[in-house]
Order: C-alpha cells, then structure tokens, then sequence
C-alpha cells in the first residue's frame, strides 16, 4: 500500500496536465499512487 496518493482532476487543460504528469514523474519520491481523474475533456487530454 502506498504511503500517499496524488490525486489530478482535469477538464479540457491539456498543457496544463501535460505539465502535471511530468511534475509527478520527475519526483524523488516514490512510494505514491498517481490518480488521474477526467471530467469529460474535449481537448484530447
């Protein structure tokens, strides 16, 4: 079980969640879970 979880909410902020991820990924920390929620985007993110 991780010991925490990020959580990302989106809706049609591709850039923006683009950005996000890298963010997350480029961490030092690893003991995470990465939840990525999407709110119907239109934008293709």
């Amino acid at each position: 079980m991780p010991k925490l979880s990020i959580i990302t909410i989106n809706l049609n902020n591709r850039e923006g969640l683009e950005r996000t991820i890298q963010s997350v990924i480029n961490q030092t920390f690893t003991d995470f879970e990465y939840i990525i929620i999407d709110g119907g985007s239109t934008d293709g993110s």
